[in-house]
C-alpha cells in the first residue's frame, strides 16, 4: 500500500510543478468495448490519460463476469502502458448508497467497497462516486443526504488503503448533489473528500457559481458541453459552457489533475461517439493551441 500511497503523492508532485500545463484525459466510455489498441491510438494522439469507467464491467454484466471483466481490462491497459488517473465506480438506479432500506444501503455499500479494493490494481490518484440514483422526494431528501454522508466516510476508508483521493460527483435533475450548496454540505465534514465536477451535470446555475462554491474541493473534473438546459455530454467547445473561463478558475483555485474528458458525443460528426483526434482538437482549443 505504501507504494501505493508514493506514487499518488509523486503524480501530485509532477502537477504541481506545472500547474498551468493541464494533460488531456479520456473515460474509456468513449470506446464501446474498448481495446489495447485504442489506448495506444489514444497515446499517439496526446490523450496520455483515462479514466477507467467501472460500468463497463458491471452494467448489465452478469455477476459471476464482473471481476473478469476488470481483469480484462487491466490487461488492456497495462498492454497499452496508458497512465489511469481515475476509475469510476460503478453506479446504477438499484446500486446506490443513499437508500432508505438499511440492509440494502449496507449491502450496496459493500459491494462498492470491494470495488475500490480491485481499483487498487490500477493504481489511480481519484475515485469518482455518485451519492445517490434518481428520482428522490423532496420528503426524504434530507435522511437520504444523512445516508449518503455515513456511506461516502466508510468508503473513504477503503479509498485510502489504495492511496487514492475519493471525488464525490456533483449529478443532474433530483439526484444528491445537485447543487453545489448542497454537495459541499454532503463532503464537508468528511475530512479529505473532495469533488469531480461533471461540468454538465450542473443545470442550475453556471460553472462560475460552481467553482465559487467548491472550487477549493476539486479533485478531479468531468468535461463536455451542454446547452445549459439538458445532460447532453457533447464534446467541450460544442455548446454553450465558456471553457477558456472556467479554465481560468481551475487555475485560480489551484487544480493540478487532468483534464478529464467525460464526452461520449461528437456534434460535428453526427453526435458520434468522439475519437482521440477530436479529443486532442478540441481540447487545444480550450487552451489556446492553434
Amino acid at each position: 500500500m505504501k507504494k501505493y500511497i508514493l506514487m499518488g503523492v509523486l503524480s501530485a508532485f509532477l502537477f504541481s510543478c506545472q500547474p498551468q500545463d493541464y494533460e488531456v484525459g479520456t473515460t474509456t466510455a468513449i470506446w464501446k468495448k474498448p481495446t489495447a489498441t485504442d489506448f495506444m491510438q489514444a497515446k499517439e494522439q496526446g490523450v496520455h490519460y483515462i479514466e477507467v469507467a467501472f460500468n463497463q464491467c458491471y452494467r448489465g454484466v452478469p455477476a459471476e463476469e464482473v471481476m473478469p471483466r476488470i481483469a480484462e481490462m487491466k490487461e488492456k491497459v497495462d498492454s497499452a502502458d496508458i497512465q489511469v488517473w481515475s476509475v469510476h465506480l460503478p453506479f446504477s438506479r438499484t446500486l446506490d448508497i443513499s437508500v432508505l432500506d438499511d440492509s440494502l444501503r449496507e449491502a450496496n455499500v459493500l459491494f462498492m467497497a470491494q470495488m475500490i479494493e480491485q481499483c487498487e490494481q490500477f493504481k489511480p490518484a481519484r475515485l469518482v462516486l455518485h451519492p445517490s440514483s434518481e428520482p428522490i422526494a423532496d420528503s426524504i431528501r434530507a435522511q437520504r443526504i444523512k445516508n449518503a454522508r455515513q456511506s461516502i466516510a466508510h468508503l473513504k476508508v477503503y479509498a485510502d488503503r489504495i492511496g487514492a483521493q475519493l471525488c464525490i460527483e456533483n449529478l443532474p435533475r433530483t439526484c444528491l448533489g445537485n447543487t453545489p450548496e448542497e454537495l459541499l454540505g454532503i463532503i464537508r465534514d468528511i475530512p479529505g473528500v473532495k469533488v469531480c465536477f461533471d461540468t454538465n451535470h450542473f443545470t442550475q446555475g453556471s460553472t462560475e457559481h460552481f467553482m465559487g462554491i467548491l472550487g477549493k474541493y476539486i479533485g478531479t473534473i468531468h468535461a463536455s458541453d451542454f446547452d445549459l438546459v439538458n445532460e447532453c455530454h457533447w464534446l467541450p467547445t460544442q455548446g454553450k459552457i465558456d471553457w477558456k473561463h472556467f479554465v481560468a478558475d481551475l487555475k485560480r483555485d489551484g487544480y493540478q489533475g487532468v483534464f478529464m474528458y467525460e464526452a461520449t458525443k461528437d456534434c460535428d460528426h453526427n453526435k458520434e461517439r468522439p475519437t482521440p483526434q477530436r479529443i486532442q482538437e478540441t481540447f487545444k482549443k480550450i487552451i489556446g493551441i492553434n
